[in-house]
């Protein structure tokens, strides 16, 4: 990256585009680079966030625009009883956006802000998908269906529970 993109990330300020940039020239590993950008000015976790911002392609102006603009719900999975709750939520929200389909919000949203929203949830679940042991494929979000029924779990605290 260059200077210039790497100031337009969040949390980037006071000059600190300068060392990331010169630690990311000196540096062989992610831990490496790490610790050569982080001060008591500058935390791990932010410097964490920041190199997450930048492989995800976050600027400020997406930082921005989000606190603007009303989200959108997308649904990863639901038993009878969600179904319900999502009807319930659709009519008395018409204005909500809950997207049961990418694809199809894809091709038929016209908000540019909520574009880029999903844009960045798409590749972070590409990104997401890199990291895991097993065999995940890339566009996870394009073929991997809602996940239906009684087997609708959550985990929390080490033990499942049905929503």
């Amino acid at each position: 990256m260059k200077l210039e993109d790497i100031k337009q990330l969040p949390d980037v300020s006071e000059g600190l585009e300068n060392k990331i940039k010169d630690s990311a020239n000196n540096s062989n590993s992610l831990e490496l680079l790490i610790k050569n950008i982080k001060s008591k000015r500058y935390t791990q976790a932010r410097i964490q966030r920041i190199l997450l911002y930048s492989l995800l392609g976050i600027t400020k102006k997406d930082m921005e625009m989000s606190k603007n603009t009303t989200p959108y719900v997308r649904i990863l999975g639901m038993n009878e009883n969600g179904k319900k709750i999502i009807s319930k939520i659709k009519k008395e929200n018409p204005d909500l956006n809950i997207i049961t389909s990418v694809k199809k919000f894809q091709d038929t949203c016209k908000d540019k802000n909520l574009l880029r929203l999903l844009e960045i949830d798409i590749n972070s679940t590409n990104i997401y998908s890199l990291a895991r042991s097993k065999n995940y494929e890339s566009g996870l979000d394009f073929t991997q269906k809602i996940i239906e029924g009684n087997n609708c779990k959550y985990e929390k605290n080490n033990s499942s529970k049905k929503i």
